[in-house]
């Protein structure tokens, strides 16, 4: 069991076998800082104090935005190989976090969007023991902070299994994700951004379904360098297919001040 208080709440959760927990804190309207959560470990009725890193040092705020952009990391901002099996084996053992490379002037687009009032939130399927690294790219790279959700840890050992995944088990994680955002930011819209690798087209046309009026724009990365641009609509939302920033920087900026 793990004690956890945060202000003037309390509450106790269980760890599982691979440390992951979550802990419900109330709303208070506030800025939220890690200083103010403390943890203590509970065995055998003693309590042992947890450290709880902070990653940026400073407050950390998801209010007073003007519209929340959800982002995918794998080959949407940084370069993975994702979509085959032994590149990403290689890459994540043998590929020091500092040198992982970044989508070209993906970071520049983004402060620019922060600056015109976006709140940037990442969603994404790689698993929470690589947050070092995804941590260190973003900062590295000076893409803006914001909250991070990744999977569950997982062993080298679940790579190299040859068991059949169900596009549930592929999609639940994002899915589910990005529909808490956008529950709990119930009085904000959001733009999409991912790519075309896996299965973020299916995502992001399941959650403008799940929540019509919600979506401005969905921007999707062809990760095969075939479309340079193309438009498309789902449900009303207007759907942008690119290759290199370079191609939709026409398209975002004359939005800047307007209906984003």
């Amino acid at each position: 069991m793990l004690e956890v208080k945060y202000k003037g709440f309390f509450t106790l959760c269980n760890i599982d076998y691979k440390g992951n927990f979550v802990a419900m804190l109330p709303e208070d309207g506030e800025e939220f800082l890690i200083d103010d959560v403390r943890m203590r470990l509970m065995i055998k009725n003693h309590g042992h104090s947890v450290y709880v890193p902070n990653v940026y040092h400073e407050r950390i705020s998801i209010r007073g935005y003007k519209y929340g952009l959800i982002s995918d990391i794998d080959d949407t901002i940084l370069h993975t190989g994702a979509t085959t099996l032994f590149p990403r084996i290689k890459r994540i053992i043998f590929t020091r976090s500092y040198q992982r490379k970044c989508i070209e002037s993906m970071p520049e687009v983004f402060r620019l969007l922060t600056q015109y009032g976006a709140k940037t939130f990442y969603v994404s399927n790689s698993e929470a023991n690589l947050f070092p690294v995804i941590e260190t790219f973003l900062r590295k790279h000076k893409f803006p902070q914001g909250a991070c959700f990744l999977r569950k840890n997982k062993l080298l050992s679940h790579f190299l299994k040859r068991k059949k995944k169900t596009v549930r088990s592929k999609t639940s994680h994002k899915l589910r994700t990005i529909s808490l955002i956008l529950r709990t930011q119930k009085d904000k819209k959001f733009i999409l951004v991912g790519d075309n690798g896996q299965w973020d087209p299916h995502i992001y046309r399941t959650i403008i379904r799940n929540f019509p009026g919600r979506i401005l724009y969905v921007f999707l990365r062809d990760i095969h360098d075939k479309i340079s641009l193309r438009r498309k609509c789902w449900d009303g939302v207007p759907v942008i297919y690119f290759s290199a920033i370079n191609d939709i920087k026409s398209f975002i900026a004359p939005r800047l001040d307007s209906n984003f």
